[in-house]
């Protein structure tokens, strides 16, 4: 009883503390209160609400804006198209900064961040704090040097960081280095003897059109891309690189498309996740739509993998495996093509005593190389194919059974009769002989509907290189 009453206690004045920061949680109006948006932050305390008006912003107080550590929300009252901080590409100065500690509860809302220029976060700035930002654009911003191939993230930078990152534009920036992150570049390192790892989030986004990959992720990180458009960008679309850890990273109902350096890198012990996404239209070297590296983990489930091209090997996927292995399961890959050889699929490994590659409930079907192994080329063992749809069937992989190299169980060589493979629908008829086969989600079904009459417009370097910033 005595351990009830004090529960009760315990709850009145908590919720009393609440309901106090509630009433006495004030709005700052910027000009109206205050001059300028650094000077509504430092007089607001936490629970207050800094309210910025439609206009531009720029100049002492309004560029290079921290937070501070506060617990507060700064807010355009009319959103991010008419509220525009503009940093006028001065050097050393970004949007806004983050770098006490602050919380999800930090929230900034609905501002456009445009004309940064400073050697990591052209826009925005977070080293070890987890703001919330929402409904903000982060555009021609710039992060390092080409000359010099020096920066990090030409959008945002974040360091040590759990940031929500939700609905926002992230678009023509650009980055001095191939490994800083042209969208956004997230990163993280043992902090204070802690072996934790940060957890950035990124929901309902579009990041689009940076000079640099979209999204580059390395260290201790364990990144979270859900809802998310990524595509245009001179790099690959996201790269996943040095986690040294199997949790996985996770890529989910998302669109990665017409990324000129490839769809998705996963590399250096690093684990991977992607489901009920669609990779399309991607270009690189090797690995179009997807390439792992020797050492790394790649699990895809629910996805397309469509219409990329690789210059080498591995229109679709290009998958070498030392220490790592690959599970691809109900997935579709099609219409991908290959400069030499593995159309659909290029698979390597070392001869290992664990299984390297699994490839179930898949279909492999019409895709294409200059060399030999249009479909599926293979190099190495322990490779399970099981109840897949696989153009050519065993001869066209050309491998023989066998128990400790190839199992290929339950698998078929047919028509799987996509739904209109001009316009890019690949749903499957309901007459389908592959009706288990691929995505069984609806999830891939409406993305795929949404993309369909897209039609291809891969970005080219030199191109985004004469845009202005």
């Amino acid at each position: 009883m005595r351990h009830y009453k004090l529960h009760v206690y315990l709850t009145l004045i908590l919720g009393l503390l609440f309901l106090n920061t509630l009433v006495f949680a004030a709005i700052i109006p910027v000009p109206a209160a205050q001059p300028t948006i650094q000077a509504g932050i430092d007089a607001a305390k936490d629970g207050d609400t800094v309210l910025v008006a439609d206009g531009i912003y720029k100049g002492a107080g309004n560029v290079n804006i921290d937070f501070s550590g506060k617990r507060i929300t700064v807010k355009s009252r009319n959103g991010a198209k008419v509220t525009i901080i503009d940093c006028e590409e001065n050097q050393n100065t970004r949007g806004f900064i983050f770098q006490n500690q602050e919380s999800n509860v930090s929230v900034l809302d609905g501002f456009t961040v445009k004309n940064g220029n400073h050697e990591l976060g052209g826009g925005v700035y977070c080293n070890g704090a987890s703001p919330t930002l929402k409904n903000c654009v982060i555009t021609q911003n710039r992060a390092g040097d080409t000359a010099n191939f020096t920066g990090a993230g030409g959008g945002i930078y974040c360091k040590n960081s759990n940031a929500l990152i939700e609905a926002c534009t992230i678009t023509h920036n650009l980055v001095g280095s191939r490994i800083g992150g042209g969208g956004v570049h997230l990163t993280g390192e043992w902090s204070g003897g802690l072996p934790t790892r940060a957890k950035p989030l990124l929901i309902n986004c579009t990041i689009s059109e940076n000079i640099g990959s979209g999204i580059y992720s390395e260290g201790r990180v364990n990144i979270g891309i859900r809802g998310c458009t990524i595509s245009e960008n001179s790099d690959r679309g996201v790269i996943c690189t040095g986690h040294y850890s199997w949790d996985s990273n996770l890529i989910t109902n998302s669109r990665i498309e017409q990324n000129a350096g490839g769809g998705i890198e996963v590399s250096q012990e690093t684990a991977l996740k992607i489901t009920e996404s669609i990779i399309r239209q991607n270009t690189a070297d090797s690995g179009g739509g997807i390439f792992c590296t020797r050492t790394s983990t790649l699990h895809v489930s629910e996805c397309i993998i469509a219409e990329n091209t690789a210059t080498k090997w591995g229109g679709g996927f290009d998958i070498e495996s030392w220490s790592g292995k690959a599970t691809i399961t109900h997935s579709t890959i099609t219409q991908n093509t290959a400069g030499k050889v593995g159309g659909g699929i290029a698979f390597s490994s070392t001869p290992a005593p664990n299984i390297t590659l699994r490839l179930t409930n898949s279909i492999v079907w019409g895709n294409t190389s200059d060399g030999t192994f249009d479909e599926v080329a293979l190099g190495g063992n322990m490779i399970v194919i099981r109840a897949c749809d696989i153009g050519g069937g065993l001869k066209g992989i050309g491998r023989e059974v066998h128990p400790d190299q190839l199992i290929y169980e339950d698998n078929i060589d047919a028509d799987p009769l996509f739904v209109n493979v001009d316009r890019g629908d690949y749903r499957l008829k309901p007459e389908s002989p592959a009706a288990a086969m691929g995505p069984q989600s609806s999830v891939v079904g409406v993305l795929s509907v949404a993309v369909a009459a897209v039609g291809k417009r891969l970005v080219k370097w030199a191109e985004l290189k004469r845009r202005e910033f």
